[in-house]
């Protein structure tokens, strides 16, 4: 990992590398261990889990290790939209500021805080340009519905009141189908997860996007004849149908990971956003290193003000017919040249980019 844990590393699990039942594994084994770390941020979406931090790091086999500076571009990347199987996504950048707020309720380090409030930065800056034509999740799920079956003016079952269920339940009108939308809360939905089971197999579709597995489902399938369930598109991390359904639809059964694809080709706004990126990356990387001239800057301070106050006392045993007031001046007097006197080091010490100027001090000061 990166060299005295002066740079950050990154361990990374994503959809493409691993699946959404080892990363929900990942998710919950990783979440204890950060709690117990203030120099460790993580990141779960459906598509990924990474950790963040500084200094000796988990090791763990089944999570590519990032390093150094390639962490802090992963991790603008991935605020940007970048790294997401829709570029651009907006969703992504919540969930930066929801790992940055977590952080901050256990105390977190100051690099850490930092990180992720760039991150959070660059991913504002991406965005600021008009964002390309998307081919969203929702999008590509009732399009592999459609593959599957007819959909025009034919009934789907949309589970799930959030925001993915909202995007499914566009989705599926967009292409003319007639929508029902099932939940837990009745006043987000027509028909609760008890009815929404009952009635899904007279659907020409199924799509889901729920917290929690689909209970209902699984209950409706063992409590009377079975009727096979139409194509079903589960957008859930971890899934929400149980995994003997899944396994019983076989290719009639769509999961999150499948639809784990990056958009080809580079378009103008990637480009902009990549700049973002890269200077961002320099900018962090150069304070995350000058950091190492705070030291140096207080070590100056320290030792002017130890080698002032000493020279004022014995000047002061030598005159001591001087009164309150004239003793009070000499202290003044005596401090303010010494801050002029270090004005120009400590200036450049404070925008040190790269730590250079703080190793030219210590040698010229001897500190």
């Amino acid at each position: 990992m990166a060299e005295n844990g002066a740079l950050p590393w990154a361990l990374v699990a994503q959809a493409g590398d691993v699946d959404v039942n080892d990363r929900t594994r990942l998710k919950a084994a990783l979440a204890e261990l950060v709690d117990f770390h203030r120099s460790w941020a993580l990141v779960a979406t459906c598509h990924r889990v990474e950790v963040y931090g500084f200094g000796p790091g988990p090791n763990r086999e089944d999570m590519r290790l990032l390093d150094g500076e390639e962490s802090v571009r992963h991790l603008f990347r991935v605020a940007a939209g970048l790294e997401s199987a829709v570029i651009g996504e907006t969703e992504i950048l919540g969930q930066v500021r929801d790992a940055l707020a977590h952080s901050r309720e256990r105390g977190t380090d100051e690099r850490v805080a930092r990180l992720f409030e760039a991150a959070i930065a660059v991913g504002r800056t991406a965005r600021a340009a008009p964002l390309p034509a998307r081919d969203g999740l929702a999008e590509r799920a009732v399009g592999w519905l459609a593959r599957r079956t007819p959909l025009e003016g034919q009934p789907v079952l949309v589970v799930g009141t959030g925001a993915m269920g909202g995007s499914l339940a566009a989705a599926a009108t967009s292409v003319g189908a007639v929508v029902t939308v099932a939940g837990r809360r009745l006043e987000r939905a027509a028909i609760d997860l008890r009815a929404a089971a009952r009635c899904a197999p007279d659907m020409a579709a199924v799509a889901v996007a729920l917290r929690g597995e689909w209970v209902e489902l699984a209950a409706a399938a063992d409590a009377g004849p079975s009727r096979r369930l139409p194509p079903l598109a589960d957008l859930s991390a971890p899934p929400a149908v149980p995994a003997r359904i899944r396994l019983a639809l076989g290719p009639d059964f769509l999961g999150i990971d499948e639809l784990w694809h990056r958009a080809a080709g580079r378009s103008a706004w990637v480009l902009r956003a990549e700049a973002v990126v890269d200077e961002a990356v320099a900018e962090y990387v150069g304070w995350l290193r000058g950091r190492g001239s705070v030291r140096t800057l207080v070590a100056l301070r320290e030792r002017g003000e130890a080698r002032r106050r000493s020279r004022v006392e014995r000047l002061l045993r030598r005159l001591p017919q001087l009164d309150e007031r004239s003793r009070e001046l000499v202290e003044a007097m005596s401090r303010q040249l010494v801050t002029d006197l270090l004005h120009e080091p400590i200036t450049a010490l404070r925008s040190d980019p790269d730590g250079g100027q703080g190793e030219a001090a210590r040698r010229l000061f001897n500190l």
